[in-house]
């Protein structure tokens, strides 16, 4: 059974999860059953949040279960007493923490790379193969890569044709162009979900539809249209001319002229891909009696007016109907065909570039995955993983994507039809990532219908965020208006899309406290003294800087209000000020790096010298050149250091991840830091109101919020969506088989993507409101709401275009029933200049009381611990495994000792050396002699011990006959020799025994083991797979010891 849960903001949905996670656990005699539970949310702070749920109530369970939330759900239905609730709690708990990595509460991504990982081998991936969260980054690469790969030759003429054309093009139209960024936005647009989606849907062939002949063919076609059109034009515009001069009429004599200027506005077109619509008062003119055609001075007229004339004006306004829907459409598509040209080259240099770096993208891997388990049996996968999911619990369900979904389904199906229970958590109301790809339907509509009679629904319908005020606003407020904006989509009364989505909005209040809501419009100038205003009203009444947030719609508003803030001396913290690149310590690095990589760089050089710090003139790794920069850069100032060493850390953890990527090169990495937006992860901000985005405000709440510039959510924005005409029985029939890339606005109803921006504008429409929900649903005790007074307070529906609009029609039609009242104003006699302001307010801000503020948490000093890589000073008589950062362990030392010998008595790591060229030398057994001789020659083995270690390896050799690595037919064995993979890289695997098309694989190993030799293992027996040998083991010999381990 599979359980759907509607829940709304604030209504306690965490809670929620962790009881039925808690229950699955208590309700089943399997001890191990968190082994057999996966919980999936979309943010790690949502996972460590319920982590930290779960195991908080366990151990309230496990030491006091009257004190759980929780208590009743187990007594006495499942626990007939405390004792053996709190024993069952305390095994549980037990068994997690004592397993812990089988606890298994993960973001989706995460369980995702998990699963693609076991996957590997079948995605032509080593193992080791990183995840690049920053496509875009690989995408201008690639586009760099196709520039930089023509060289004017002949197999190049097409490709340059496609660019010069495209350019010229561009140029011709007047505008600034540069080619890459060009190239990159073409890049990134059929990179995206929605484009894979839509290819998916409409099964299309890529390699057919964007082939040079295909585009071609549609350039060609599309051009056609655009050209029949413009001789439709001019002979219609002849056409009525014709009929005005046999009737004896001038066509100048109609109302102010209106049929001759349009007429002569289409004669005299010259460019057929610059067609205008007539204007809205020359086709109502058009459209009217022939009587209204005149003024009543050449009233007469009329009577002269044939109906030649008549049918030729008709026939000519006729064209602007659907016909110019497909002239509209074929310019569009033609503009296209110059970055469609290069899409096979681009996704080419895309996957090699993956390739090379061993990386795939984040969002691309969902789909790779898709299209591997896809008609996959669930067992196989879970064979795969090593671990088998009984039961799935599911949150933030309305931000999941559909290839997510495709990738999710057919694990739950198999929870479902085994009978295990599973569950789906989610709300379409606070569904506002749709720019990620998220699909709210998916909650809606398909998981409901996708397991038949095996579904149970529930809605969360209280309340345990917010006082009542703040509940019974948002409870009026958006059912008032989903029904406003369904009315103005055109949604007949009950049956509007929106409302749909908001029937569940009204909620019920469980927080004790009334709590306050207050709305100010005024002049958009005026909103951040409004704001200040806000802030200085919650601090009179007790609240503290922390206890505020101001959610805003995009950055750059934050921007300003936290300068006006800071300048009024109003502590602030802001998603710019978590940058890393925010901090003076990483400044200062990045700027002695700089100096490093251009020595010319004065002003870099400036500052080494101020800061007191000597820049190395060498350097071995950009790693422990930026530590040994950081020591002395903390000693130049230990106190700002210490202040930000989150900052020196994530630096640091972006920098290992890029080296482990891209390489050693300080350039390359300085190139990539440009613009780099990564901040730290800080949970606790101080004191200080917090500045963010509505969208990372999401899943968090906070006493008292401000929410200003309601003006810019509009309902609707131009958008580019791929979308898919329908041309039958056009003239595009037949030439326009693709999908496109189209920005749809108000001037696609000219086109035949007119219902496309119809289901667009719907979309919007929902993810606007869902914006304005998600900002009004986080306050706990207040929360004031600022926007900018529409001029006129038109109440109009159809003038209700952005949210400051709809709020002011609410404030004032609706407010009043609600008991929200507008505030008297306060004349300032004084100050004459004062901002105007009207404000409506529900409730009164109440004295603010302390709030705990204890979560439970250690605090710990963050430290950044550095040693230098030599010795220092002082130490030189320590021994040389103690001394400084990179510490030699026994067997390294006695390599680097003079006196050490090679022989059997030598280190282990010496003698392993020596062995290892010695078995190197033998194909079969009676090689050994030869080889030993070969190295007592060469001086690496002292010739006193060179019949001991004869023996020990003859042994060695007949103790693994039965694995058939020394065979009697020396043809068979391939010793150290080279591979070559298809990025360049060379391996070379000890041994490899051929016996037809089976393989077998060995490496010899002298040392300690570790998981490092198995993946290397791993690697050489995917080359031989993948060169089409059946490869029948692969193993690790460890000489010493005689173990065998296998790893293929």
């Amino acid at each position: 059974m599979i359980e759907i849960i509607k829940a709304s903001a604030g209504s306690g949905k965490t809670f929620t999860l962790a009881k039925k996670y808690i229950k699955l656990l208590l309700e089943t005699e399997d001890r191990y059953a968190y082994r057999h539970i996966l919980a999936v949310t979309f943010t790690n702070k949502a996972t460590e949040e319920m982590k930290s749920r779960i195991l908080k109530e366990l151990h309230i369970l496990a030491t006091n279960p009257a004190a759980s939330g929780y208590y009743k759900e187990f007594i006495p239905s499942s626990y007939p007493d405390d004792a053996s609730l709190q024993k069952a709690a305390e095994t549980v708990l037990c068994n997690i923490l004592h397993d812990y990595s089988a606890f298994a509460v993960s973001t989706i991504d995460r369980f995702f790379q998990q699963t693609l990982k076991a996957f590997s081998r079948e995605i032509g991936h080593f193992a080791s193969y990183q995840i690049e969260l920053d496509r875009s980054s690989l995408i201008a690469e690639s586009v760099d890569r196709v520039l930089d790969s023509i060289t004017g030759d002949k197999k190049d003429e097409k490709k340059l044709k496609w660019l010069t054309d495209n350019t010229i093009a561009q140029l011709e139209k007047g505008e600034g162009y540069r080619l890459d960024f060009a190239l990159k936005n073409v890049a990134l647009r059929l990179k995206n979900e929605e484009h894979r989606v839509l290819v998916e849907r409409e099964n299309i062939d890529e390699s057919v539809i964007y082939s040079d002949a295909e585009l071609q063919r549609l350039s060609d076609g599309c051009q056609k249209v655009c050209e029949d059109f413009f001789q439709l034009t001019k002979d219609a515009v002849s056409k009525v001319q014709q009929a005005f001069m046999n009737a004896g009429i001038d066509p100048s004599d109609t109302m102010r002229g209106f049929m001759a200027k349009g007429l002569d506005k289409y004669a005299n077109l010259k460019d057929p891909g610059a067609i205008p619509l007539p204007t809205d008062s020359f086709r109502k003119n058009c459209s009217s009696e022939v009587e209204g055609w005149f003024a009543k001075t050449k009233a007469h007229l009329a009577a002269m007016v044939t109906p030649q004339i008549v049918s030729a004006v008709h026939d000519l306004m006729s064209l602007f109907d659907n016909e110019y829907k497909v002239y509209n459409t074929a310019l569009l598509l033609k503009a296209q065909v110059y970055g469609f040209g290069i899409a096979h080259e681009l996704q080419n240099e895309f996957e090699a570039l993956l390739k090379e770096k061993n990386v795939l993208s984040l969002d691309d891997s969902n789909t790779i995955l898709k299209n591997i388990i896809d008609g996959t049996e669930t067992p196989f996968i879970y064979e795969k993983l090593g671990v088998r999911y009984e039961n799935f619990l599911l949150d933030e369900f309305q931000d999941t994507s559909r290839v997510q979904w495709d990738n999710f389904r057919p694990l739950l199906k198999n929870s479902v039809d085994s009978n295990f229970y599973s569950l789906i958590v989610g709300d379409v109301k606070q569904s506002i990532y749709r720019f990620r790809d998220s699909d709210w339907k998916l909650l809606r509509d398909e998981a409901p219908s996708s397991f038949g009679r095996n579904v149970k629904s529930d809605t969360l319908v209280e309340n345990w965020r917010s006082f009542g005020n703040i509940v019974r606003f948002n409870n009026s407020f958006f059912s008032k208006v989903a029904g406003v904006l369904d009315e103005k989509y055109g949604f007949d009364a009950d049956k509007g899309v929106i409302g749909n989505i908001y029937e569940d909005v009204q909620q019920k209040v469980k927080k004790d406290g009334e709590g306050c809501v207050r709305l100010t419009f005024c002049e958009h100038e005026n909103e951040l003294d409004a704001i200040l205003e806000s802030i200085n009203r919650a601090l009179d009444k007790g609240y503290s800087y922390k206890d505020i947030a101001v959610l805003v719609r995009v950055n750059k508003d934050g921007a300003q209000i936290a300068e006006h803030l800071i300048s009024n001396n109003i502590r602030v913290v802001t998603d710019d000020s978590l940058l890393i690149s925010s901090s003076l310590t990483v400044r200062r690095l990045v700027s002695l790096l700089s100096s490093i990589d251009n020595p010319d760089d004065s002003t870099a050089k400036y500052l080494a010298a101020h800061l007191e710090v000597e820049v190395p003139q060498s350097y071995s790794s950009i790693i422990d050149l930026c530590e040994d920069l950081l020591r002395k850069l903390r000693n130049f100032n230990q106190s700002v250091f210490d202040s930000e060493v989150l900052y020196v850390q994530s630096f640091m953890d972006r920098l290992r991840d890029y080296v482990e990527v891209n390489g050693n090169s300080l350039h390359a990495f300085l190139k990539d830091w440009e613009g780099n937006k990564d901040n730290i992860s800080s949970p606790k901000v101080g004191d200080a109101v917090r500045i963010m985005t509505i969208h990372k405000s999401k899943g968090l709440d906070f006493r008292y919020v401000i929410v200003p510039y309601l003006e810019g959510v509009g309902l609707v924005k131009y958008e580019k969506k791929w979308c898919k005409p329908d041309v039958s029985g056009t003239a595009l029939d037949g030439v326009a088989e693709g999908i496109y890339d189209v920005t749809l606005s108000g001037k696609s109803e000219h086109t035949l993507f007119a219902q496309h921006y119809k289901d667009e504008m719907l979309l919007q429409y929902v993810d606007n409101m869902n914006v304005v929900y998600v900002a009004l649903t986080r306050a706990k005790e207040c929360m004031e709401i600022i926007a900018e007074k529409p001029t006129g307070a038109n109440m109009d529906i159809a003038a209700l275009d952005d949210f400051s609009k709809i709020l002011y029609w609410y404030a004032n039609v609706h407010g009043p029933e609600l008991g929200l009242v507008e505030e008297e104003k306060q004349e300032d006699f004084e100050d004459e200049e004062a901002p105007q302001m009207q404000s409506f307010v529900y409730g009164a801000i109440g004295q603010a009381e302390q709030e705990a503020d204890d979560d439970g948490m250690i605090s710990m000093p963050a430290v950044f611990n550095s040693w230098p890589l030599n010795p220092q000073d002082g130490v030189e008589d320590a021994p040389v495994n103690e001394r400084g950062r990179l510490k030699f362990n026994a067997d390294a030392s006695d390599f680097f000792n003079e006196e050490g010998s090679a022989g059997v008595d030598a280190s282990q790591r010496i003698k392993g050396i020596v062995l290892h060229d010695i078995l190197a030398n033998v194909s079969v057994p009676d090689d050994l002699d030869a080889a030993v001789e070969a190295a007592v020659v060469a001086g690496t083995l002292p010739a006193e011990d060179a019949q001991q270690v004869k023996e020990m390896l003859n042994g060695c050799i007949c103790s693994v006959e039965a694995e058939g690595w020394f065979p009697e037919d020396r043809s068979c064995v391939l010793n150290e020799m080279e591979l070559i993979d298809t990025d360049g890289k060379i391996y070379r695997p000890d041994r490899v025994v051929r016996y037809g098309d089976k393989i077998l694989i060995v490496d010899y190993k002298f040392g300690e083991h570790h998981r490092k030799y198995e993946r290397q293992l791993k690697r050489y027996a995917d080359l031989w797979t993948r060169m089409g040998y059946n490869v029948e083991s692969a193993k690790l010999w460890y000489v010493f010891t005689g173990e065998i381990v296998a790893v293929v």
